[in-house]
């Protein structure tokens, strides 16, 4: 079979030069529809007959094929329009049309012997040309597709890239300030935000480490000056012993006790750093227990009433009842302590009033005391509790305290969830307030 499909539109404009004329006289005209119908049926290896009422207008086939057209075909019923019969080596097709009860026909015939391509002439002709074309028309649009893609994922991913390489710089170099902007909210924009909070984070330890830098070298600068005055003084009255300058057993005594003494101050003052580096880095271990607090207090100013007796103190407690706190009993002697060696230690006169309060304010315990001392600048009550702390040269002596009293208090007094403060009063009042089991 050769092109069967084809033949049927091409008979058309045949079918239309067939006219009323045409069927009266018995004659085709010569039209430009028959003169490119015959070379396009012969391109395809065709030879065609025109008939009207089985009298022929046009012909160009042969005895010899009209012979095989008719063994092909034999006889075709009224009804049947169009008829394509073919074998491996010829192939005839028919088609018809009625028109005022005249019957147009027209009989295609081909063996293959007018053009040696066959069908491959059709395939040339018609179907490699919009091969080509669609092809052509593929690459383009892959083209164009491929371009505009390139440049929208360029244009959303180049500039974060851009900003995040450029940020990248500014840390490398040390630089943390000033973030990224996020120009998108899609997975670049989540990348940029991270980024963001890594340059924060990084500031925030950058800023920490200073902070602990300084920190580091107030700690040191403060215990060289503390070891550093009471050697001092140990070594002056040593000196004095060995040079013979104590010619009298009171002279050696009153010297060997100051020696003593300032020994202490030493001893206290490794205690004090010991139990302080134990607390900052948390290892100190609290023997926690649910305790009534006016019971704790009045225990505590019993065990120590020679203590007070000695140093002049005049102690008001006024506790409520029922006000219990989980906490280390051992721990809590050594603030009051500690609060009340400070009062004692920077008072102006001979004898101290000191008031403690515990009550319930606010759903919370507070617990406060007071003395009646000189108090402290509304400036520097914050910087009472830092380490080595020191608020006039009248309290830089070794031998008035270590400087860690006060920062012991507050770390012991965190590691309970609660906080502290001071006010200045009449004296200095330091205020802790815990959470109410």
């Amino acid at each position: 079979m050769k092109n069967t499909g084809r033949i049927f539109p091409m008979f058309l404009p045949i079918f239309m030069s067939v006219d009323a004329e045409t069927m009266a006289t018995g004659e085709l005209k010569q039209s430009p529809e028959l003169v490119r119908l015959r070379k396009e049926l012969t391109d395809l290896g065709y030879h065609f007959t025109v008939l009207l009422d089985d009298e022929t207008l046009y012909s160009n086939v042969s005895e010899a094929e009209w012979a095989q057209i008719e063994k092909l075909i034999g006889p075709i019923p009224e009804q049947a329009n169009s008829v394509t019969v073919g074998n491996e080596n010829v192939s005839v097709i028919r088609c018809s049309f009625y028109e005022d009860n005249e019957e147009c026909s027209i009989i295609a015939f081909s063996n293959g012997e007018g053009n040696p391509l066959g069908s491959k002439s059709y395939l040339q002709k018609y179907i490699i040309p919009y091969v080509w074309i669609f092809g052509a028309c593929t690459v383009l649009i892959v083209v164009l597709v491929n371009a505009c893609c390139s440049r929208w994922i360029n244009s959303l991913i180049i500039p974060p890239m851009k900003e995040i390489r450029h940020g990248m710089q500014k840390v490398k170099n040390g630089i943390l300030d000033g973030e990224i902007p996020i120009l998108r909210q899609d997975e670049l924009g989540e990348v940029c935000e991270e980024f963001n909070e890594m340059q924060r984070q990084l500031k925030r330890s950058k800023e920490e480490q200073l902070k602990y830098e300084t920190y580091r070298k107030e700690l040191i600068s403060g215990i060289s000056h503390d070891l550093r005055t009471p050697l001092t003084t140990i070594k002056g009255y040593v000196g004095g012993i060995l040079d013979g300058i104590v010619d009298t057993e009171e002279k050696r005594e009153k010297y060997l006790l100051a020696v003593q003494t300032r020994t202490n101050d030493l001893e206290n003052l490794v205690n004090q750093l010991s139990s302080y580096n134990k607390m900052e880095n948390h290892m100190f271990r609290y023997q926690m227990e649910q305790t009534d607090l006016k019971e704790f207090m009045s225990g505590y100013l019993e065990e120590n009433e020679a203590f007070i007796r000695e140093n002049r103190l005049d102690i008001l407690l006024s506790a409520e009842d029922g006000r219990r706190l989980a906490m280390d009993r051992g721990a809590f002697k050594r603030i009051l302590d500690n609060l009340l060696t400070n009062s004692i230690r920077y008072r102006e006169k001979s004898e101290s009033r000191i008031e403690i309060t515990i009550k319930k304010k606010n759903d919370r315990i507070f617990w406060s005391v007071a003395d009646d001392g000189p108090g402290v600048a509304e400036n520097c009550l914050e910087k009472i509790f830092e380490s080595f702390c020191r608020l006039d040269e009248a309290r830089a002596h070794c031998s008035e305290g270590s400087g860690l009293g006060l920062a012991i208090v507050k770390r012991i007094v965190a590691d309970h969830q609660g906080m502290i403060y001071a006010r200045d009063r009449i004296g200095l009042e330091i205020c802790m307030e815990f959470p109410e089991e």
